[in-house]
């Protein structure tokens, strides 16, 4: 063994297999935080109390007890504080705004001095579908929605465009993630269930249902589907003209190819060349500087520096009917080229996927 060979396998692979470690274990990191903030909005959203359905202009009592109510406060109705002379217990009464059918009001509290919060319903009867009523709610659903995903989308653009990142992770696995767990938190922190409120426009008027973890689940999921994602929603109502249908996995045009090459080093030291083309006249595509982890998550949401492209695949000519070869251009330790079995040549199909792996 050379004193080259010896270098290389004593110190060589050690910045690969560390920078594979790291990554292993930023995505273990990754992938753990995003569970913990579930079982987290899992455990405090499903507490959730079940709202109070009133008409407009009528009182509803919202609380009676013993013990002392104080800071009663309501963003539309109005609060009245009833002592009851008999018992000597207390009831906390809502009055519905006169105008208001169709209205979420949230009314707060402390009972001896422990935070409450109700959510009222104001309702003047069951919205049948074809209601101006019914459909009004649900445009202002969605244009909500609408404008919410834009201003989540447009906030994590500054993530998902940052350098580091883009050179670390595979956006087309990570990106969904973060922004369901970022909008689940947003959605969950500010109380906005807007599904919920969508079934309940839709629902009986003796049956209000209350936000809860499916409906912040849902809508999160809608804002993490971005601008477009709701965009088709405004589509299945008319409200926007139907598009072409979304890009599928791969080559839409039969004339062009897909073709990566994935290396596992056993010798190959540095750069390795990627050479692409017909048998004779091949030239270089890209490089692979480095090398891959096999582990599933690791290859699922990390970019493969062992691969070339890093993600997805290099577009070629599918057009004629020439044979193509692939050929690495790759050398040891001591310089020397290393001998290996080159992939082609063969014709390329039209649209075809082509994952080449080669141990070098």
């Amino acid at each position: 063994m050379t004193g080259g060979e010896f270098w290389n396998r004593m110190f060589g692979a050690a910045p690969r297999m560390v920078e594979c470690r790291d990554a292993f274990r930023l995505g273990t990191k990754l992938l753990c935080g995003l569970a913990a903030l579930s079982c987290f909005l899992l455990l405090t959203l499903s507490a959730a109390r079940a709202a109070t359905l009133v008409e407009p202009g009528k009182p509803v009592i919202v609380e009676t007890t013993d013990k002392t109510i104080t800071e009663q406060k309501a963003r539309f109705g109005t609060l009245s504080l009833v002592q009851g002379k008999p018992t000597g217990s207390s009831s906390l009464i809502y009055l519905a705004p006169e105008t208001g059918s169709g209205l979420s009001d949230t009314v707060t509290y402390k009972l001896d001095s422990v935070e409450q919060t109700v959510e009222i319903e104001v309702r003047s009867g069951a919205q049948t579908f074809g209601s101006d009523e019914l459909y009004e709610t649900s445009f202002k659903a969605l244009f909500v929605l609408f404008i919410l995903a834009v201003l989540v989308e447009s906030g994590l653009q500054l993530i998902f465009r940052w350098r580091p990142y883009l050179r670390v992770f595979d956006t087309s696995a990570v990106n969904a993630l973060i922004a369901l767990a970022f909008s689940w938190f947003f959605v969950g922190w500010f109380k906005l269930d807007i599904a919920t409120k969508l079934v309940n426009a839709y629902a009986a008027p003796d049956h209000v249902y209350a936000n809860s973890t499916v409906g912040y689940l849902l809508t999160a999921m809608i804002i993490a589907g971005g601008s477009a994602g709701v965009n088709n929603i405004f589509k299945a109502f008319g409200i926007r003209p139907i598009g072409p249908p979304a890009d599928i996995a791969g080559p839409k045009d039969d004339k062009i190819a897909w073709i990566s090459v994935t290396l596992h080093r056993d010798k190959a030291v540095g750069s390795v060349d990627v050479l692409f083309g017909e048998p004779g006249k091949e030239a270089v595509i890209g490089t692979i500087p480095g090398s891959g982890s096999n582990h599933p998550l690791a290859r699922l949401f990390f970019r493969n520096k062992g691969r070339f492209p890093q993600s997805g695949g290099y577009t070629v000519d599918a057009s004629a009917d020439t044979p193509k070869s692939v050929k690495l251009n790759a050398k040891d330790a001591g310089g020397k080229d290393i001998a290996y079995k080159e992939w082609g040549p063969y014709p390329i199909g039209p649209r075809a996927i082509i994952d080449v792996e080669r141990t070098v």
